[in-house]
């Protein structure tokens, strides 16, 4: 080897050093902002972070409305950090710049240093990910093995070694337990498979992959099955069945929700290769990326024009769009527009992330109902004041009429572990803990009730008496306030 090729391996060792340290940086810079802007803003868990919580409790293979993942990841996560709100959250902020350095990693692969280095930057920054990392959800684990899975495929495709397509089947496996939409990505492999490498499928390679894939996920279809496919009939309603809404408004208020999520710049450039598709499938390895986001993208566009989407319910997909973005950048020269793109990005970012200062610097006379945090507040307020009438009471049982109540409460109270159960005289299993907890073997017991609404004509019918104890009210700005009332319900006589 002469000279200048020694020289120039030194150089791209340095300079790949160099990356690491930079992204190693940023990495840790962001995830002290956000633990800052979690112990700053005032928020507990949201109510899907509180139930996810509860579920964590008790580990199963399922629950009502998710594969387990996201329980695991916080048992795992609690174990390490305490129940907390920081404890429940760690592990999931982390997926984030993991998912980040998977993408430097395909990035790489597919093309350069430079191109793995600002994408990685880019996911680091983007704001549908940074502020899906100040939350525990099924997105966190999704998003990562869907891109471990991406990186892990190319490396099949490349090496077609056993290892390889194992390792793919057990990622592929992990991700369906975390979020069913993982099923997305197989069928997008599967896809890409036939219309390229069809010589592939001929061998036992990937149909072993997604064998094991479905074996990590039978203890999970096994618990459906006998609980009565709970999960999959959820999944179904909200992504098939035909809800209230929906229609080319739905789609609208989607994309441009999608458009805000990827950033002004970097969502441009995206629309721009999709508006130039022709030019962008010629590219094998843009068409590659976009093989991997667009079929999610098309399924959850579906369900808004059939009902309605969430923003994040398409999270993945912007993970290996923005590599194909950032890539279509840096060859034309494009560095500076990437550069105010990113800025643009975080300075969106920190604006959601001090929207509550912002209000109150624009003097906003009812700033609860402008504060998209509010959702979260007031329930650590709620859950101290029902603390000492849980101790008053301690044989009671704690009733809830709603999921919400009962998930928030059970976090907040959690040192007094209190036995709860679901006012649920329909039987129907309309959400977790009508599945799971059974107010009848508790009959001639008392009750506390936690309640937004007053006591419907059931409830007096089921005891003997109620008694209203207390009205709590957790303040939430000057004019609003977060209100519970408590009964305290005598010698239950079943439904």
């Amino acid at each position: 080897m002469n000279s200048t090729a020694q020289e120039g391996i030194l150089q791209g060792t340095e300079d790949t050093s160099r990356d690491a340290l930079i992204l190693l940086g940023l990495t840790v810079a962001l995830l002290a902002w956000r633990i800052w802007v979690i112990q700053h803003s005032g928020i507990t868990l949201y109510v899907d972070e509180a139930q996810y919580w509860t579920w964590a409790q008790d580990l199963e293979w399922g629950y009502y409305s998710k594969p387990p993942g996201v329980a695991a990841l916080i048992v795992v996560s609690t174990a390490l950090f305490g129940d907390g709100m920081l404890g429940v959250k760690a592990l999931a902020m982390l997926c984030y710049p993991l998912a980040a350095a998977a993408c430097w990693g395909i990035a790489r692969r597919l093309y350069d240093e430079r191109t793995a280095f600002w994408s990685a930057v880019a996911v680091l920054t983007l704001p549908i990910f940074s502020w899906l990392g100040l939350f525990v959800s099924t997105d966190a684990l999704l998003t990562l093995f869907w891109m471990l899975a991406l990186w892990t495929y190319l490396c099949a495709l490349d090496r077609d070694t056993w290892g390889d397509w194992i390792l793919l089947g057990i990622l592929c496996g992990l991700g369906l337990l975390s979020k069913y939409t993982m099923a997305a990505w197989l069928g997008a492999a599967f896809l890409h498979l036939l219309a390229f490498h069809r010589s592939r499928l001929a061998s036992a390679k990937p149909w072993l992959a997604a064998g094991l894939a479905l074996l990590i996920l039978s203890p999970n279809l096994h618990w459906n099955f006998i609980h009565d496919f709970p999960t999959l009939k959820h999944t179904a309603e909200i992504t098939v069945s035909k809800q209230a809404g929906g229609g080319l408004k739905a789609l609208g208020e989607f994309w441009a929700a999608q458009w805000l999520s990827f950033g002004p710049i970097l969502g441009s450039v995206f629309a721009l290769l999709l508006f130039r598709a022709r030019q962008s499938w010629r590219d094998e390895r843009t068409r590659l990326l976009l093989w991997f986001s667009l079929p999610l993208w098309a399924i959850v566009s579906a369900q808004a024009l059939n009902s309605n989407a969430n923003a994040n319910w398409a999270a993945p997909a912007f993970a290996p769009a923005v590599i194909a973005a950032v890539a279509w950048l840096l060859q034309r020269e494009k560095k500076r527009t990437l550069v105010i793109g990113l800025a643009i990005n975080v300075a969106v970012v920190g604006l959601a992330y001090h929207w509550q200062q912002v209000l109150v610097a624009v003097d906003v006379k009812n700033p609860a109902k402008m504060n998209f945090y509010t959702r979260a507040q007031g329930w650590d307020g709620l859950g101290r004041q029902l603390k000492p009438i849980l101790v008053a009471h301690p044989a009671a049982v704690l009733v809830a009429d709603n999921r919400t109540l009962l998930a928030h409460m059970l976090y907040e109270v959690r040192d007094l572990k209190p036995e709860a159960a679901s006012w649920n005289p329909s039987g129907k299993a309309s959400d977790h803990y009508k599945l799971t907890t059974d107010l009848r073997p508790y009959i001639g017991k008392d009750a506390l009730l936690i309640t937004q609404d007053p006591p419907g004509a059931d409830l007096v019918r089921g005891f003997s008496s109620i008694n209203r104890l207390a009205t709590l009210k957790a303040p939430l700005d000057a004019q609003t306030s977060r209100d519970m009332d408590v009964y305290l319900l005598r010698d239950f006589k079943g439904y």
